[in-house]
């Protein structure tokens, strides 16, 4: 055989070869997508009975979960979110969100349901570490739940708001169960959910079955307390006069073993430090001015979620000038809208009153923010991370970013 016959042979046999291996891959790649198509069939049917379930409820209720009208269900929500919600609650913890006004998370929504409709306003939201979801809108109630077959898959779906009749969260030992209609649609460990949510949830539910829209002070100072555990709760009753109510807690970059908290009463704001044992407290009438700005030391873009960047508060009265930086954007715009609701009509540094002397009980001078531990930060960015908010490669580059620092 010549050295041109060889060649041939060679190049016939590497021709064969790779027919072979193309004919394998094209029969492997009919086979998956025979596969997902089975699946998907699988999920559909799965999904639809679902649905049916919950259009159908063994037990109906004589009426529907939402009674009112889309914008006053709207405006309560939006109300209960920065009344009940927000105050003593961990924005990095909790499983709830509320009425988001922010793009990023309208866009993740459209991304998990894409039958959502932008004319539809997004009342709430829980989603567990696994991401499973239900959304309540004034229009519907969307859920996207593990497939029981293959927890790598998701059964997605929804139904009229006219359909829904009661949702209600139950936490035993072991799990914390979310039902719809009284069917089990989420289920995750309990030790993943806060005590704090499912009190919110309840109340925010009962309050939308009974159409008891109306949230005064009283409630609010009821419902603090009750999220509160009981060391910090008897702190923060310390600081109250009598008749005096609490309108507002945040716990310091929305960590509950925080060294320092803040608190609002319908008379002052109130920094705490735990470690120190030591307040400072400023009357709404003492205060010149109050307000806020995106921190110096912040590690997140205004690209990500505007309420989740850390916050420089700047509270200036006659003495001195404090700047807090413990709170996140959300938080800090919750505490400039409660002094604005509460401070006099006029204030002047000339005008003092008797609660004057209570201005400062530690120094009176400000200290400048201190730049917080590079790897503290991290550990936040994992949280928000493991919560969607920020991406896997939006994580990546700040976390190199802080690492530098050390």
């Amino acid at each position: 055989m010549g050295l041109k016959d060889l060649f041939k042979d060679v190049t016939d046999l590497a021709k064969e070869s790779i027919d072979s291996i193309q004919a394998d891959l094209a029969l492997k790649k009919e086979e998956q997508e025979r596969l997902r198509a089975e699946m998907d069939q699988r999920i559909k049917t799965y999904t639809d009975t679902l649905v049916e379930q919950l259009l159908n409820p063994v037990e109906a209720p004589a009426s529907p979960l939402i009674n009112a009208g889309d914008d006053e269900v709207t405006m309560f929500t939006r109300n209960f979110s920065d009344k009940l919600l927000l105050p003593a609650n961990s924005p990095v913890a909790t499983k709830i969100e509320m009425y988001p006004n922010d793009e990023k998370a309208l866009k993740n929504v459209l991304k998990n349901f894409p039958t959502y409709s932008m004319q539809e306003q997004f009342l709430f939201q829980f989603k567990d570490s696994k991401g499973q979801i239900i959304l309540l809108t004034t229009s519907h109630l969307y859920f996207k739940i593990l497939f029981p077959e293959n927890p790598s898959f998701f059964a997605i779906g929804s139904i009229p708001r006219e359909k829904l009749f009661c949702i209600t969260i139950n936490k035993g030992d072991a799990h914390c169960s979310l039902l719809v209609n009284a069917i089990t649609l989420i289920t995750t460990p309990a030790e993943e959910i806060k005590s704090i949510d499912i009190i919110t949830l309840t109340e925010y539910l009962g309050r939308l079955k009974n159409n008891d829209f109306v949230i005064d002070d009283a409630q609010v100072d009821a419902f603090i307390a009750s999220k509160l555990d009981p060391t910090t709760l008897e702190i923060v009753k310390s600081f109250l006069e009598p008749n005096e109510k609490l309108v507002y807690f945040a716990w310091g970059m929305g960590s509950l073993v925080s060294k320092k908290f803040i608190t609002c009463t319908n008379r002052k704001i109130v920094l705490y430090d735990r470690d120190l044992e030591t307040k400072k407290s400023f009357p709404y009438d003492q205060i010149l001015s109050l307000t806020t700005q995106l921190s110096t030391v912040s590690f997140l873009d205004l690209s990500l979620t505007l309420g989740m960047n850390p916050n420089d508060t700047e509270i200036k009265t006659a003495d001195a000038i404090e700047t807090i930086s413990i709170l996140y954007a959300g938080e800090a715009e919750r505490l400039k809208a409660i002094y604005n609701t509460y401070k006099p009509a006029e204030v002047t540094p000339d005008a003092p009153d008797s609660s004057a002397s209570e201005a400062f009980e530690t120094v009176p001078q400000a200290t400048p923010p201190a730049q917080e531990d590079p790897i503290a930060l991290i550990e936040k960015l994992a949280v928000l991370k493991e919560k969607g908010i920020i991406s896997e490669e939006e994580f990546n580059q700040k976390k190199e970013q802080l690492l530098a620092k050390l």
